[in-house]
């Protein structure tokens, strides 16, 4: 089905799909082969790999058909292809060449780099240790006021599996929404935690505790972001603790085996009620005669349905000006608004244009519910191709002066740390294109890492 669909492309298409393809594995074979084992860990690097998923392979294996069509919320979107798969090319070159344009920033050593000799030594791994368990425990007693009683329903991830029949639900006030947001504390704490665990504070079985009632927690809640922000760094981490590169064996198993549980939670999610396995006999999204398939299967395909935004990015961009004027400057001042209640600006920006736009493409009853797209698709429903590109050199800019930080500060635990949580996060910036979404999970995972940066900074002036 694959191959007869590549053979309906258009010589356009065609052009810029197989460069778009040679060129990310051209570089990311040239990085893995590079004498410097961390190449591998560039942004630049991850964002090849993002291009690869969402805008490459990713659309082909979840929606494409050998007849030419790619149906996606019971839309063609193939007309919308060769422009989605443009925006895809001038993105990624855009962010090359951001990336790529200056070495010079003025980079300062950061905590245990300002030594002459760096010693971390017990008090030091015990000191990180501490701050991540308060950091953890903080992010509970966030849950726990929120949930109340059903917090334990909540971590039990599986439906229908619950010790608990009753309970009682917990804060439902005008805050709810930024102290729900607090339970992607839980990410940088846990990965303060693991780097002290590596560095010899031994506490493994808090650790698991933590990292095993987390995971449920975030099953159940539904965002498979977040066990991508959760476990990237983990991963990450570990590599930069032993200073070597993945073997093409680990990164083989280690991607098949996300793909498999992503693929599993798609399937088997239901917003804020955990996992169903019973996929056979309840409604899902999936409920078609392929039912009958085995849940792996099911799974692999699953795995690539987020790719589907691709889709979705190329059609806003088709619709863009010619049925939906430019947007300007509206994410932006829909973002500055973000910390103020609704309370007390009752006419704060509401981010509708999204929806609108969502209502055009989709014209079918309710199809623009839970649409999303890629980050460029903003970009250009902001200020066109302009705006796409200098959006992606400005990141890929960014992204560089985070590099060479981290490179320089390379022997502080807390510089790998900031560095995995950046460079998970622009998995986000990426594939998350909505700058309002965007900015609730930065804070939400960088203020107590940032607060605790501060801290530890101090600690060897």
């Amino acid at each position: 089905m694959i191959i007869d669909f590549l053979f309906t492309l258009n010589f356009y298409e065609a052009i810029i799909l197989f460069t778009l393809l040679i060129s990310c594995l051209y570089y990311l074979a040239t990085n893995y082969s590079s004498n410097k084992w961390y190449n591998i860990f560039k942004p630049s690097y991850l964002y090849t790999l993002l291009i690869l998923f969402y805008c490459v392979i990713g659309p082909i294996f979840s929606s494409a058909d050998s007849d030419g069509s790619i149906i996606y919320r019971a839309t063609d979107h193939r007309e919308y292809y060769q422009v989605g798969l443009f925006a895809a090319f001038i993105s990624y070159f855009s962010f090359q060449i951001g990336f790529n344009y200056k070495n010079n920033f003025s980079i300062k050593s950061f905590g245990l780099n300002k030594l002459k000799i760096n010693n971390l030594n017990k008090d030091n791994v015990l000191f990180i240790h501490k701050w991540a368990e308060r950091i953890i425990l903080f992010t509970w007693i966030c849950q726990i006021i929120i949930y109340g009683s059903s917090l334990l329903n909540t971590i039990i991830f599986i439906q229908n599996v619950s010790p608990i029949q009753e309970s009682i639900a917990g804060y439902q006030g005008s805050f709810t929404a930024y102290i729900s947001y607090a339970v992607n504390f839980f990410i940088p704490g846990l990965v303060l935690m693991f780097i002290s665990l590596l560095k010899g504070s031994r506490e493994y079985n808090k650790f698991i505790f933590y990292l095993l009632s987390t995971t449920g927690l975030f099953l159940t809640l539904g965002f498979r972001y977040r066990l991508f922000l959760l476990y990237f760094p983990l991963f990450l981490i570990y590599f930069f603790y032993k200073k070597i590169k993945p073997s093409i064996k680990i990164l083989s198993i280690g991607l098949t085996s996300a793909f498999l549980i992503l693929g599993l939670v798609q399937v088997t999610r239901s917003y804020g009620e955990g996992l169903n396995f019973n996929i056979k006999t309840e409604e899902t999204i999936y409920k078609n005669p392929e039912n009958q398939k085995s849940l792996l299967s099911m799974s692999f395909k699953a795995a690539f349905f987020d790719s589907n935004i691709f889709n979705t990015s190329g059609a806003l961009i088709s619709k863009t000006p010619k049925e939906y004027e430019h947007v300007g400057l509206a994410p932006v001042l829909n973002a500055i608004a973000l910390p103020i209640p609704r309370k007390l600006w009752p006419n704060k920006p509401t981010g509708s244009y999204f929806v609108d736009i969502y209502r055009i493409i989709y014209e079918g009853v309710f199809w623009e519910i839970g649409a999303a797209c890629l980050g460029f698709a903003e970009y250009y429903l902001a200020g066109g191709w302009i705006a796409l590109i200098l959006m992606n050199i400005f990141i890929g800019i960014f992204y560089k002066k985070i590099w060479q930080w981290f490179i320089h500060n390379f022997g502080d635990p807390i510089a790998q740390v900031t560095y995995s949580l950046y460079l998970g996060y622009l998995y986000i910036l990426f594939s998350r294109g909505y700058l309002l979404q965007q900015l609730f999970i930065y804070f939400s995972i960088f203020i107590p890492l940032l607060y605790f940066s501060r801290i530890w900074n101090k600690r060897f002036n």
